[in-house]
């Protein structure tokens, strides 16, 4: 999916408002209303934001997955910034697994250049972006593509997940708290994710500092299942950093 300029900053807007007027946008965009109405009604197609009377808002909310067009476009400079801090954990002739989530796929994309390299993700957008090579080999586990989160889910993902094994699983999450660990919106995403840790050696949660305190339905990890936390800004809350110690990896400045 890919967003005109206009359009990132249309949504940037609506994440700092929640909702805005068509009138709003072109004014701050220096952009006619019947331009903003076009750009609005092509983002409501991705499943981004809803079309309302005058205006939009955000769709989405406490308790809703956000969907995977909505969440390529979000804080790609944090995404960006745990790519850059866990890329030396990336090397030749080793096997990953990545499951479906956009700072996820900001790592995995840096392993291109790697020789004798095997990926097998649940993530469409990853393997979408990724092909074979000689270098390179990507693996589907399929299963039932959960839309509009471009995911595959199921018992088939998980029987496929059962016969494969790789050194390192990179992984994101919904919420990240002291009491329960890693959270998530989705049954169906955790039982992929639980299958993809329990046939892998090393499991790193690359995770944005948004999501430090929260806490959703559906718990995926517990803190001591992890073997390391990558996120994008020294936590707040300083029980992170105690708790954690060594595994917590996150920007010296």
């Amino acid at each position: 999916m890919f967003y005109t300029e206009r359009q990132r900053q249309i949504l940037s807007h609506l994440e700092t408002n929640k909702n805005i007027s068509v009138r709003e946008l072109a004014d701050l965009l220096f952009a006619s209303t019947s331009t903003i109405r076009r750009d609005l009604s092509e983002l409501e197609s991705f499943g981004v934001l809803k079309r309302i009377h005058g205006g939009a808002i955000l769709t989405g909310g406490a308790n809703v997955d956000a969907t995977a067009p909505y969440r390529q476009i979000q804080r790609q400079e944090e995404k960006d910034r745990i790519a850059q801090l866990a890329f030396p954990f990336l090397s030749g002739s080793t096997n990953y697994f990545f499951d479906s989530s956009s700072t996820v796929r900001s790592l995995a994309l840096k392993l291109t250049d790697y020789k004798d390299v095997r990926i097998a993700t649940n993530g469409l957008c990853l393997l979408s972006m990724l092909h074979s090579t000689p270098n390179l080999s990507v693996v589907s586990c399929g299963g039932y593509l959960r839309s509009p989160h471009d995911e595959f889910t199921g018992t088939v993902a998980v029987q496929a997940i059962q016969n494969m094994s790789a050194d390192y699983f990179f992984f994101s999450c919904a919420g990240f708290s002291l009491a329960q660990g890693a959270t998530e919106f989705s049954d169906e995403n955790v039982a992929v994710k639980h299958a993809f840790f329990q046939h892998s050696k090393k499991h790193i949660l690359l995770c944005d500092h948004t999501k430090f305190g929260k806490e959703y339905f559906f718990k995926s990890f517990d803190i001591r299942d992890i073997d390391y936390v990558i996120t994008d800004k020294k936590p707040d809350d300083r029980t992170f950093i105690d708790v954690l110690g060594d595994r917590l990896i996150y920007p010296s400045v």
